[in-house]
């Protein structure tokens, strides 16, 4: 995620009616993030345009799995212990949502968490879903790799018959290696018009890629090494404060 040579802007279209008053563009800055050794999140720049007389929301997801979860309750009035096992099911490991103040995000809106909440499935169907859903939500928001930005879409004037977008994407240090979607959605009178969606692959490069080949590639050798490593770590520092006196 430093400055380089970009590759060429991909560009996707969704047609829902005939020309290009009835599309959605959406062009992302560069479809593949790299994690290299200093990594610290970055963010990407989107920008698109969108029908006159529409709002635009961005969607950021991907990928999905199931999550298991402890729910918590008092036992005997007095202890607060692990009651219920439960299991969120087909749930994004990342999803943020972009867009302006005057847009409404409601489940007929087709993003946002309500209309999150409608596609994930609990295990065991007796927990309160509402309730676990959403400090799950709390939970990925402390991570940054959830949150919804009310503010996050900025607009051009429209010319014609098109009103162009644009939104910078946080790309978080928690969001890992994979693939995601970012999808701009044309919304009017809270229903969606039209949509497209492209494609953000994030790879590690350089050093954490080495890492990564050789942990799952040769775990043996892995293994050895990082105790070597931690090893040597011990004795530096018992050298380094070996005429301190010891700890204080």
């Amino acid at each position: 995620l430093q400055s380089r040579l970009l590759p060429a802007p991909v560009r996707g279209l969704f047609q829902v009616a005939s020309g290009n008053a009835g599309q959605v563009e959406l062009t992302l800055a560069r479809p593949t993030i790299k994690i290299s050794t200093f990594y610290n999140g970055t963010t990407l720049k989107v920008n698109g345009s969108v029908p006159a007389g529409t709002e635009t929301v961005i969607q950021v997801s991907g990928p999905k799995h199931n999550v298991p979860l402890k729910v918590k309750g008092k036992v005997a009035g007095i202890l607060w212990m692990n009651k219920t096992d439960v299991e969120l099911e087909n749930t994004p490991a990342v999803y943020m949502v972009y867009t302006s103040p005057t847009v409404d995000l409601t489940p007929e809106t087709g993003a946002g968490y309500e209309a999150l909440e409608k596609n994930v499935a609990i295990v065991a169907e007796t927990a309160d879903k509402q309730f676990v859903f959403g400090e799950y939500i709390k939970l990925m928001e402390e991570s940054a790799v959830y949150g919804i930005f009310k503010n996050g879409v900025s607009y051009e004037a429209p010319n014609n018959g098109r009103r162009p977008f644009s939104a910078t994407i946080a790309i978080p240090p928690k969001m890992n290696a994979g693939d995601y979607s970012i999808t701009a959605i044309a919304v009017k009178g809270g229903a969606p018009l039209a949509k497209t969606t492209e494609n953000l692959t994030i790879v590690l490069s350089g050093l954490p890629k080495a890492i990564a080949s050789l942990a799952f590639g040769m775990p043996l050798l892995f293994g050895i090494m990082a105790v070597f490593i931690a090893v040597a770590t011990g004795l530096i520092i018992g050298i380094l404060f070996k005429g301190g006196g010891g700890a204080h």
